[in-house]
């Protein structure tokens, strides 16, 4: 076995950090750097392509449970509503104490069907979710944001957050965690008749608020795996310091999503990934078609036909969301040139062969511009594959690293002696 490279981009003065009752601080890279292991590659899956596919074969064996709650938008002339489903202990997610509707959906219903529901997960009451707050409460909250068309139901949304919120004499951090789900996702009908975009924070800004009032002293940190963390990405550089969120990662984020799209179409490989993530559009266009049918602004027959990601983003979202076309949508909902403005300690891993968050996009200078990112990349693991042999995956471990690490740390805001200078 050998270990895959490893490169750090950061600014030449990383921000400071240090535990809240110690006087000695330590760069963000060197709290990193400590944070994350070696990534020893499946020596069959040396390539992007390989690593990404992988997923479709990987094991789905991880018995997460949620319960689930409907949010409706705080946003004026805004209808929609959205779903988080928080993880729950097992006995709670098959249907304890106070749980109504389904823990699964009835056995032979498809995923298209009407009636089916995420498995694991069950609703909570309007009495119980108003009572799920305290003034307090410590432990740590980590609010996850899933891929394109994705949901809570995602295995890398469950391997992620499962050591996360493993108690810790199960060798687990003990935290707990949210998943919210994007508009018309995660089997959450909508009440609106448009669903998301790579630049919609609008719902993330909302949870995270409400979270600091149930919660006033816990910790909120946030993960995001690839559109999540473009859309996570812009909801801190626009929030800047004024956001409750204590820490960050992205994972896989596309940052600037007109390169990775134009350089993908180029090859007949990219143009198979980029019809493979039009279909699931489409299959959440038909599942939500009574609603999305009445917004004029939606090509219906375009987002039908649609057989790339750029023709359904230019009959559906750019319209939709007040764009001219699909290109003036993905120069805008990129999140690249909002990574300057991130003002919480966050850290970003890309796979320097992902075949979809391509590395022509990565923010090298944006990472060294800013004292608060730390970027990583390697030198293989695909978009949100990282297998090592056996197939575990690698990005759960500097996840929960890094997290762990920061629970107990705060910004040094004053300046100290500490200078961690370049790249390795």
């Amino acid at each position: 076995m050998f270990a895959a490279s490893q490169t750090y981009y950061h600014h030449p003065s990383p921000v400071l950090l240090k535990p809240k009752d110690s006087d000695v601080s330590e760069s963000l890279v060197s709290v990193c750097k400590s944070a994350i292991p070696p990534y020893y590659p499946h020596p069959l899956l040396l390539n992007g392509h390989l690593q990404t596919c992988a997923i479709l074969f990987a094991s789905d064996h991880v018995p997460i449970h949620y319960k689930r709650h409907l949010l409706k938008s705080e946003t004026p002339n805004d209808p929609g509503t959205f779903s988080i489903d928080i993880v729950v202990p097992a006995a709670e997610g098959e249907g304890g104490a106070g749980s109504k509707h389904r823990s699964s959906s009835p056995k032979g219903l498809s995923e298209s069907d009407p009636d089916y529901f995420p498995p694991r997960t069950t609703f909570f009451t309007e009495d119980e979710f108003e009572a799920w707050k305290s003034d307090d409460e410590t432990n740590p909250l980590v609010i996850a944001l899933h891929g394109l068309s994705g949901g809570s139901h995602e295995t890398y949304v469950r391997l992620t957050l499962e050591p996360l919120v493993r108690p810790k004499k199960d060798g687990g951090l003990g935290f707990d965690a949210l998943v919210v789900n994007a508009r018309g996702c995660g089997w959450t009908k909508l009440t609106d008749n448009k669903m998301f975009n790579a630049m919609f924070t609008r719902d993330i800004k909302h949870v995270v608020n409400l979270m600091r009032r149930k919660f006033p002293k816990r910790p909120l940190m946030a993960v995001g795996f690839s559109l999540g963390a473009n859309i996570l990405a812009n909801y801190l550089g626009q929030a800047g310091s004024s956001t409750p969120l204590h820490a960050a990662v992205l994972l896989s984020s596309p940052h600037n999503m007109d390169v990775c799209a134009k350089i993908m179409f180029m090859t007949f490989t990219g143009r198979l990934y980029s019809k493979f993530m039009a279909g699931n559009l489409k299959k959440l266009f038909e599942r939500n078609f009574d609603m999305l049918s009445k917004n004029p602004a939606i090509d219906i027959e375009g987002a039908r036909k649609a057989t790339y990601l750029y023709d359904w983003d230019s009959a559906v979202t750019a319209p939709v969301f007040g764009f001219r076309t699909g290109g003036e949508y993905y120069r805008a909902s990129s999140s690249v040139d909002k990574l300057i403005d991130i003002k919480v300690p966050t850290l970003i891993i890309n796979a320097e062969e992902d075949p979809i968050s391509l590395q022509n996009a990565f923010p090298r200078q944006e990472a060294e511009a800013n004292p608060y990112i730390c970027f990583v990349t390697t030198g293989y693991g695909g978009h949100l594959g990282w297998f090592e042999w056996g197939m575990q995956r690698w990005f759960p471990k500097p996840i929960m690293g890094f997290l762990e690490r920061m629970a107990e740390l705060e910004v040094v805001e004053k300046e100290g002696e500490f200078v961690d200078v370049g790249r390795t």
